[in-house]
């Protein structure tokens, strides 16, 4: 390599990412750049109701954990899961997550309620 010519002296980043692009645009590999957030909670959301369809209560636990991970306001998620956890018969779960959709979303006042009937 000569003097004159440094690795990185000659790299332009936008230019190598923008040619990248481009050779993945022809391979056909190419997916959008970015789903947005609200479209991946969705399909996490999907994926739980669908699961819960079919039974599997333990794998769509798992989704709606990770959609309240993602969006911690999410109330839809936690009635699912406060619901699944009620027809488990898991009442310490039931309890633990409303209370964490007490604290965490706006308008819980069917959280408050839910957990005023729990414990009596």
């Amino acid at each position: 390599m000569s003097e004159d010519r440094k690795v990185g002296r000659n790299f332009d980043e936008d230019k190598a990412a923008d040619i990248f692009e481009k050779l993945r645009n022809v391979e056909g590999k190419t997916k959008p750049k970015k789903e947005g957030k609200f479209k991946k909670i969705a399909d996490m959301m999907n994926e739980a109701k669908y699961l819960e369809g079919k039974g599997r209560l333990d794998e769509a636990i798992d989704l709606y954990k990770q959609v309240i991970f993602v969006l911690p306001d999410s109330q839809k998620a936690y009635y699912a899961l406060a619901e699944i956890y009620r027809q488990k018969g898991d009442v310490s779960s039931e309890k633990d997550i409303l209370m964490k959709a007490v604290g965490n979303c706006r308008d819980n006042d069917k959280f408050k309620k839910r957990l005023k009937e729990i414990n009596g």
